[in-house]
């Protein structure tokens, strides 16, 4: 049997993480969780080790601060690398991913390097309006500049392939924001790998509030605009 790794990042997310751990080992017994938490000031860590004594299938990866999403996201791929799981599955702890929906994006992972949960095409954006409308304007812009057959840049609902996770790790990325997603997709993509998306619903998170920083939505566009402006210098055109 393929072995599936599910990760998720935690930062004050001690109202949602419970239900994450049970809805994922629901969905998907035989996979194993990772979640990696930057010393949660609300008590997250302490939370995921009083789970992790009745869960053997739950990792704890506790840093000593706040590190960012980017080197957590690197750090499970290097895991997952290191354990030669066959899959890893990404996704947020709040809510707003539906754990019932990773069977759909592992299924689509058997005919493709990488997979990625999409509100477009089919999915559907249920958070609120300022949510949507900034995913709306990134997504456009990166379907715009950098064309891959993808409706989804952004969300980080995901399935890499052993063949994905190297071809991430090996590659020169940049930003350690919210931009690096973009990034990822764009490095795929360079690497001619084999790309699908899955319709998923995108909720708004349950407890908490978002965490992503105003000064990040300007930085985004900016690695966008690198990226294309790379694209050019290939000599690849994008079909805007």
């Amino acid at each position: 049997m393929p072995r599936s790794l599910i990760f998720t990042a935690t930062f004050n997310e001690r109202g949602n993480v419970e239900a994450w751990v049970r809805g994922s080992h629901r969905a998907c017994p035989d996979a194993d969780l990772l979640v990696i938490d930057d010393s949660s000031p609300d008590g997250t860590g302490s939370l995921l080790e009083e789970i992790a004594q009745e869960a053997p299938y739950l990792c704890l990866i506790h840093r000593s601060e706040k590190q960012g999403l980017a080197s957590a996201h690197l750090l499970a791929m290097r895991f997952a690398q290191d354990n030669s799981y066959d899959f890893l599955i990404t996704m947020d702890a709040d809510g707003s991913h539906q754990a019932w929906q990773i069977p759909e994006l592992l299924r689509a992972a058997r005919d493709a390097d990488f997979v990625i949960g999409t509100r477009y095409r089919g999915g559907h954006h249920r958070a609120g309006a300022g949510r949507r409308l900034l995913s709306w304007g990134a997504n456009s812009a990166a379907r715009a500049l950098l064309p891959t057959g993808l409706s989804e840049y952004t969300t980080s609902f995901r399935v890499f392939s052993p063949t994905a996770l190297d071809v991430v790790l090996n590659a020169s990325l940049r930003d350690e924001g919210y931009a690096f997603f973009l990034e990822v997709v764009e490095a795929i993509h360079q690497a001619g790998l084999t790309v699908t998306e899955v319709p998923i619903e995108f909720l708004d998170r349950v407890y908490g509030s978002s965490k992503i920083p105003r000064a990040q939505i300007m930085t985004s566009m900016g690695v966008l605009i690198t990226l294309w402006r790379q694209r050019l210098s290939n000599g690849k055109r994008p079909a805007i």
